[in-house]
C-alpha cells in the first residue's frame, strides 16, 4: 500500500512538472499564439497532407503496375500450364495412331521410309495445329529397334544412341511406367545447351511389352522469348526452378536481390503483399507459381521506367516543397506583424485611457480594412465613453438632489407623527379611547410609509396595516363593514409588497361599500396556487358594474395603477392583478410568487 501510495505521488508530481513545463512552452503574446496556431491547424496538416498524398500517389501507381504485371504473369503461367496439357494430349494422339503402332515393332527395313513419311506428316499436323506453342514442341520416335523419328529438319545418324542413353529413357523402359516429366534435366537432341521440358512416353503391345518411346519436348527459352515482347508492359522476367535457380530471364544484364526466394515464398503463401518493392535495385518483383512442376516466374519491373530516378524525384519534391513552406511562414509573419502593430498600439492606448481620461485616439489615416475599422470603433467608443461619464456624472448630482429634497421632506410627516403621539396622549387622558385607536392607526400607516428602506414585508405586517386602516374607516362609516381573513398560518411570514393590500382595500370600501349602510362585509382570503401566492380581495357591495360608473364621474384612482406598476418592477410577468365582477359584488385577486422567509429563531 505504502509502495502505491508513493508511486502516486511521483506520478502526480511528474504531472505537475510536466504541465508546467508546457506552461512555459505556451506562447505568451498574440503574435506568437497566431503563428503557433498557423503553424499547427495550417502549415502541419497541409504537410502531413502534401506528404500522404505523394507517398500515395506513389502506391497507386506501384499497385497498377503490380496489377498488370500479375496478370501477365498469370497469363504466361497458364499458357505453360496448358502447353504441358498439350503435351500429354499429342502423347495420347499419337498413341492411338494404330497405322504408326502396327509396323514399330516390324523388322522390314523397306517399311522405314514409308513409316518415316507417314510419321513426318503426323508430326507436321500436330505441330501445325492449333495448340500453343507448338512450334516450341519437338518430336522424337524410337522403334527400339535402332529407328529414331524426329521432327526436327536435321538430326544426325548417332542420335539413337544418344537419345537411347539418355537416363529418362532408362528409367522408364525398366520401371515400365506410362510416362515420366522432366524438368531440370532434360535438354534439346540438337543442342545440349538449351534446356527443355521433356514428356517421355512408353508405348505397349497387346502383351504389354515395349514397343516404342515418344519424347515431346519444350524449348520454355524460344517460347517464353517470343511471348514476352507481346506484353502491355515491359518488365525483366525470370524463370526459377525449385532450388530457387534462375532457369531463364529475358535481360542479359538483369540482376535479383538475394532474397528473391523469402519473397517468393511469402507471395505464394499469400502472407506478405501482392508486390514487393525492391528498393536495392528500385524495381517492383512479381511472381506465380506454376504448381504442377513447382517453378516460379518472376517479374521484375524497374521503377525508373515510369518514375525516373525516384531519389531525385522524391529530393527535389521535398526541397520544393519545404522552400515553399518557409517562404509562406516569412510571409505569413509579415501579415500577422501588420495585424497585430495597431493592435498592439490599441492596446497602449487602453492602457493610458484611464489616465488620459478617456481622451485618448488613434489615427485613422494609415490603415484600410478591418483593422480601420477597428480604428475606428475603438475612437467611437471613448467618444460613447466620454459622454456617458459626464452623463453619470450628471445624474449622480441629480440624484444627490432628489435625495436632499427626500430628506427634506421627511421631516414634515415626523412631525405629524410627533404631532399624532400628542394628540393620542391628549385624548387617553381625557378617557376618549375611540380617538386614541384613531391616531394609533393613522400613526402607523405614516410610519410605515416612511420606512422606505424595503420593499418586501411580511404578510402579517401588511394585514395589521390592512387592520389599521379599516379601524379608522370604520370609524368614519359608523362601523358599516367589518373585514374578515382567510389564510393558513404558514404564510404569515410569506413577503409581499409594502402597502399592497391597503390600496385594495380602500377601493373596496371607498367604491365596492360606499353605499352600503349595514351589513357590508370584505373578505380576505390567501392561498397558494402553482407556487405561486393568491390574494383575494372579496366585497358584497354594488358590483363592478356600479364601480366603473362610479370610477367615470369621478377622476381615475391611482391605487389600482401604482400596484401594477410595482408589481411589474419588482416580479417582472410573474405576477398579475385582476379585477372581476360577481353576483353581488366585486373580487380583484393578486397572484404573486410564493417567498416564505421565516425568521431565524
Amino acid at each position: 500500500m505504502v509502495i502505491f501510495l508513493m508511486d502516486m505521488i511521483l506520478i502526480t508530481r511528474r504531472g505537475d512538472v510536466l504541465e508546467n513545463w508546457l506552461q512555459k512552452l505556451k506562447p505568451a503574446s498574440l503574435k506568437n499564439r497566431l503563428f503557433l496556431a498557423f503553424l499547427l491547424l495550417i502549415i502541419l496538416p497541409f504537410s502531413v497532407l502534401q506528404i500522404r498524398n505523394h507517398v500515395e500517389v506513389k502506391t497507386l501507381y506501384e499497385k497498377r503496375i503490380s496489377e498488370q504485371n500479375q496478370y501477365q504473369l498469370n497469363h504466361m503461367k497458364q499458357t505453360m500450364e496448358q502447353i504441358k496439357s498439350d503435351m500429354l494430349l499429342t502423347s495420347l494422339q499419337i498413341e492411338k495412331e494404330r497405322a504408326i503402332l502396327d509396323v514399330l515393332p516390324a523388322l522390314e527395313q523397306n517399311i522405314e521410309s514409308e513409316m518415316r513419311e507417314a510419321i513426318n506428316e503426323l508430326f507436321i499436323r500436330i505441330k501445325g495445329g492449333l495448340y500453343p506453342g507448338g512450334e516450341s514442341l519437338n518430336y522424337v520416335l524410337s522403334d527400339l529397334k535402332g529407328r529414331l523419328y524426329t521432327s526436327y529438319e536435321e538430326f544426325p545418324e548417332e542420335s539413337y544412341s544418344q537419345f537411347m542413353g539418355e537416363g529418362q529413357v532408362s528409367k522408364l523402359l525398366e520401371t515400365k511406367e506410362s510416362f515420366l516429366w522432366e524438368y531440370n534435366n532434360a535438354y534439346d537432341m540438337l543442342d545440349t545447351n538449351t534446356p527443355v521440358i521433356a514428356l517421355y512416353t512408353l508405348f505397349m503391345d497387346a502383351n504389354q511389352e515395349p514397343i516404342g518411346l515418344l519424347r515431346v519436348s519444350f524449348d520454355y527459352r524460344q517460347w517464353l522469348k517470343k511471348n514476352i515482347g507481346q506484353f502491355l508492359i515491359q518488365n525483366n522476367y525470370y524463370l526459377l526452378d525449385h532450388n530457387g535457380e534462375i532457369r531463364y530471364q529475358s535481360a542479359p544484364n538483369g540482376t535479383l536481390t538475394a532474397n528473391i526466394g523469402s519473397i517468393v515464398n511469402e507471395q505464394n503463401l499469400r502472407r506478405g503483399p501482392g508486390y514487393v518493392v525492391d528498393k536495392s535495385t528500385s524495381t517492383i518483383i512479381n511472381s506465380s507459381r506454376i504448381t504442377s512442376m513447382n517453378w516460379n516466374i518472376v517479374s521484375q519491373f524497374p521503377l525508373e521506367v515510369f518514375f525516373g530516378d525516384i531519389r531525385a524525384m522524391n529530393r527535389q519534391f521535398f526541397v520544393t516543397f519545404f522552400v515553399f513552406t518557409i517562404l509562406f511562414i516569412v510571409i505569413t509573419l509579415f501579415i500577422l506583424s501588420a495585424i497585430i502593430s495597431p493592435l498592439m498600439l490599441m492596446r497602449r492606448n487602453m492602457s493610458n485611457i484611464i489616465e488620459k481620461n478617456f481622451k485618448t485616439r488613434i489615427p485613422t489615416d494609415r490603415y484600410k480594412g478591418e483593422i480601420l475599422d477597428i480604428a475606428v470603433s475603438f475612437n467611437n467608443m471613448t467618444e460613447d465613453l466620454n459622454k456617458m461619464v459626464a452623463r453619470l456624472k450628471m445624474e449622480e448630482r441629480q440624484k444627490e438632489a432628489i435625495r436632499f429634497q427626500m430628506l427634506l421632506q421627511q421631516m414634515n410627516p415626523h412631525f405629524l407623527i410627533n404631532t399624532l403621539n400628542t394628540l393620542k396622549w391628549n385624548v387617553l387622558s381625557r378617557g376618549d379611547e375611540a380617538s386614541a385607536d384613531i391616531c394609533i392607526a393613522l400613526g402607523k400607516l405614516l410610519e410605515t410609509s416612511l420606512n422606505s428602506d424595503v420593499d418586501l414585508i411580511y404578510l402579517k405586517d401588511e394585514l395589521e396595516l390592512v387592520e389599521a386602516y379599516a379601524t379608522i374607516q370604520n370609524f368614519r362609516f359608523d362601523h358599516r363593514f367589518e373585514v374578515n381573513y382567510l389564510y393558513e398560518e404558514e404564510f404569515k411570514f410569506a413577503l409581499v409588497p409594502k402597502l399592497s393590500l391597503q390600496p385594495l382595500v380602500e377601493n373596496a370600501i371607498q367604491h365596492g361599500l360606499a353605499n352600503v349602510k349595514v351589513g357590508g362585509i370584505i373578505t380576505i382570503r390567501i392561498y397558494e396556487q402553482a407556487r405561486s401566492m393568491i390574494v383575494e380581495i372579496e366585497d358584497n357591495g354594488c358590483g363592478l358594474a356600479a364601480v366603473k360608473k362610479d370610477l367615470n364621474r369621478k377622476r381615475k384612482p391611482i391605487g389600482l395603477k401604482n400596484i401594477k406598476e410595482r408589481l411589474s418592477l419588482l416580479y417582472k410577468e410573474n405576477a398579475k392583478l385582476e379585477l372581476l365582477g360577481l353576483e353581488h359584488g366585486t373580487l380583484v385577486r393578486m397572484q404573486i410568487p410564493l417567498l416564505i422567509a421565516k425568521p431565524y429563531e
